[in-house]
């Protein structure tokens, strides 16, 4: 265990890295590519958008990809205002939101339609040395693990292992003998619960590592009342005939990092209007984290005005790490 220091933990974090293959084939572009087909959650819209570029960022959102329960690029105008808002949630429930870390939460949620696709890039680059190490999926404890090895020289058809697999964090229990030249074979490894998984191998003259990070702390999400800090007024006006009604506008912003607002929860409260039958409101929705509302209020006979009362309240939920 010596060997897992922390430089080569840092190193190892960059899990789809490997040096000969790396410029043609690349497992993060064909995630984007075919967005729609990866797991779809939380952790993995929070780590792409922590990670993401402007490009990738407008290329997903055009794509209509990647839902969330953040919100953070259908509710966010832009890549910037995605970013920040990112940044704000992965603080308020501890997420590691360093590149090394946020990048290895986003691969893992490969499908096998980006593997497929990564693997048949490979296989077009098969006169190409080096030797590619990925995350295909993990069950339960078991993480399967692919490998892709063309020797240096490129006309030799199997290899061995130049030396035993390092592991930390778990225990390989499945693993090729011998390796065949351009062959996607299969690692299985037993991780060790709530740790990091670190894998490397050295074969034929090439070498590559991947770790495979621990899942972010769990999330639970709260609800609490949001309510406008102070009431409006909307009364009656004008001169008889001819008078109209008033009205008066109000919004809330949802208050959390990474908050949003309870469908039809929002209402007026501590409301009060002299004259019900010429009362009225209307409920706009806008983006997940803000709500307006108009009031209005009429009066029947221009001579009497007529006023209500009311202040804007909605039911927020937002997430907090699960003690």
């Amino acid at each position: 265990m010596a060997r897992l220091s922390v430089a080569l933990l840092m190193v190892g974090m960059l899990m789809w890295t490997v040096e000969a293959h790396a410029q043609e084939c690349d497992p993060r572009s064909f995630m984007i590519q075919n967005i729609s087909s990866i797991q779809q959650s939380g952790e993995t819209e929070l780590a792409f958008v922590l990670t993401s570029s402007r490009e990738e960022f407008e290329t997903v959102k055009k794509s209509g990809g990647l839902a969330g329960s953040y919100n953070l690029i259908s509710g966010s105008a832009n890549y910037d205002e995605a970013k920040q808002k990112a940044e704000q949630i992965a603080q308020s429930i501890r997420f590691d939101y360093r590149q090394s870390y946020a990048s290895s939460i986003f691969l893992q949620a490969i499908s096998p339609l980006a593997t497929a696709a990564y693997s048949e890039c490979l296989n077009k680059n098969r006169e190409t040395p080096g030797l590619a190490l990925w995350f295909e999926k993990m069950e339960g404890d078991y993480v399967t693990l692919r490998a892709f090895w063309i020797g240096r020289n490129v006309n030799l058809a199997t290899a061995e292992y130049d030396e035993d697999p390092v592991v930390g964090g778990g225990e390989i229990v499945a693993q090729p003998r011998t390796w065949t030249k351009a062959k996607a074979e299969k690692i299985v490894v037993k991780r060790t619960p709530g740790e990091d998984l670190f894998v490397s191998l050295a074969v034929g003259g090439e070498t590559n590592s991947v770790i495979v990070v621990k899942s972010p702390p769990a999330v639970l999400w709260q609800q609490a009342s949001v309510t406008a800090p102070s009431p409006m007024q909307a009364c009656s006006h004008g001169p008889n005939p001819g008078c109209s009604a008033g009205e008066a506008k109000q919004c809330v912003d949802a208050t959390r990092p990474g908050g949003r607002f309870v469908e039809n929860t929002w209402a007026i409260t501590n409301r009060t209007t002299s004259d019900p039958s010429t009362y009225g409101e209307n409920f706009e929705k806008r983006g997940s984290s803000k709500i307006c509302v108009t009031m209005t209020q009429g009066t029947g006979a221009c001579e009497v005005t007529q006023c209500a009362v009311g202040q804007l309240t909605a039911v927020e939920t937002y997430p907090t790490v699960a003690e």
